[in-house]
């Protein structure tokens, strides 16, 4: 019974991973950007800050955010503006800059895209939401909630991380052909315009 309950919680997180949506078109910015180790980097940071919300939801505290209708949308605001900032930047950076920069990142400056990849589900009110809703199907009431929660989220986190990596890494396969000013530009200001979209979405949605 519990096989069958991780193998479910496992396919619902893949498929959840797989999706397309803030987190890929951040990783996506980063190594096109920023390079590999900045992709990879955003991909830690993004597991990372699934344990932070899976924490937060078994102490109790995620249900508070999700009670208070104010809380909750100063929230959905904050992750909305960071989207639509992190956009913004990346238009108005490549444009500014006429060229490409190299794939690569200079020292020290990892920490930043693992920065990133915390917020933007930190600031994400959904995956709260997710946890709360979600997590409680494969806990038994007789384990201890948080650290079952967080067992449960090191499935979420791995999942996560090789996914994201591993786009990162098809990103560099082709960055021979990414090298070129034009096309890397172009894909500069399609992943900005997408990143500043799905925040705009977030602000508005209910």
């Amino acid at each position: 019974m519990l096989t069958d309950r991780l193998l479910a919680y496992t396919v619902a997180v893949a498929i959840l991973t797989l999706i397309p949506g803030a987190d890929t078109m951040l990783v996506l910015r980063n190594a096109l950007a920023r390079g590999r180790l900045a992709g990879v980097a955003t991909a830690f940071g993004i597991g990372s800050g699934l344990f932070v919300q899976a924490t937060l939801s078994g102490l109790g505290l995620a249900a508070i955010v999700v009670k208070s209708a104010e809380l909750y949308h100063i929230i959905k605001l904050a992750g909305a503006l960071y989207l639509v900032g992190l956009g913004v930047w990346t238009i108005i950076t490549t444009w500014r800059q006429r060229t490409v920069p190299e794939f690569h990142l200079p020292s020290g400056q990892e920490r930043h895209a693992f920065v990133e990849g915390v917020l933007s589900n930190v600031l994400n009110p959904k995956v709260a939401v997710f946890y709360l809703a979600f997590l409680p199907q494969f806990i038994d009431p007789q384990d201890p909630v948080l650290l079952t929660a967080l067992a449960l989220t090191t499935i979420h986190f791995a999942l996560s991380v090789i996914w994201f990596s591993t786009l990162t890494f098809v990103v560099a396969g082709v960055s021979r052909w990414l090298r070129q000013a034009a096309v890397r530009r172009r894909l500069n200001y399609a992943t900005g315009a997408v990143l500043a979209a799905l925040g705009m979405r977030m602000a508005v949605e209910s």
